[in-house]
């Protein structure tokens, strides 16, 4: 067995080396660099990162993982020191828009495992975003499963711009207006935003 330890001390090192390299190149822009690649930067024989991630759907899924937990991290910490969920949420989309190219790589692994990692992701935002609804700072007619929605329509509004500084601003304006949406006007009809929907009577100024 003392034989068998610096192994598994190895192995542990080598796939936290292939993830802080495959993070750094998730979200570098990197969307199509392949596992040699991420070996080479990680220092790594290729055979060590195939033995770990036999490919790049694989290493994507443990990155998104890893995010995951660091997701709960900070709705952990956030709860122990007061923080709003606006707060929270608006790291979510923040590191959603710039960690376009893992969500790209997502959307190549079967549906299953793509509302696993939703639901995951939703699972842990519940808590937070139940408090602040029960709270008045949240939409009372909002439910945590929108949340899922508005990934999703992050991602696709990011697709349509070009990858510039210009989509930099235009998605941090986005997630303002999306913030807005949510936390301004909580006892507002969700439903007077959509189109066709009978127009707002009475003042709303306050």
């Amino acid at each position: 067995m003392r034989m068998l330890t610096p192994r598994r001390d190895d192995a542990r090192r080598n796939r936290e080396a292939i993830l802080r390299v495959a993070d750094a190149a998730f979200t570098g822009g990197s969307r199509a660099v392949p596992l040699r690649e991420i070996a080479r930067r990680a220092g790594l024989g290729r055979a060590t990162v195939y033995r770990h991630f036999p490919d790049r759907h694989a290493l994507a899924g443990a990155v998104a993982a890893d995010y995951l937990e660091a997701l709960r991290e900070v709705v952990d910490g956030a709860e122990e020191d007061g923080r709003p969920f606006e707060d929270i949420l608006s790291w979510v989309l923040s590191t959603q828009a710039t960690m376009r190219p893992l969500t790209a790589v997502l959307r190549e692994i079967p549906d299953q495992e793509q509302r696993q990692y939703l639901a995951g992701l939703v699972g842990i935002l519940t808590p937070p975003f139940r408090r602040a609804q029960a709270e008045g700072r949240l939409r009372a007619d909002a439910e945590p499963a929108d949340l899922a929605r508005v990934l999703v329509m992050l991602d696709a509004a990011a697709e349509l711009e070009a990858a510039d500084g210009a989509r930099d601003v235009t998605m941090r304006r986005l997630i303002a207006v999306i913030l807005a949406g949510l936390f301004t006007g909580a006892g507002d009809r969700l439903d007077q935003a959509v189109p066709g929907a009978s127009p707002p009577t009475g003042d709303r100024t306050g």
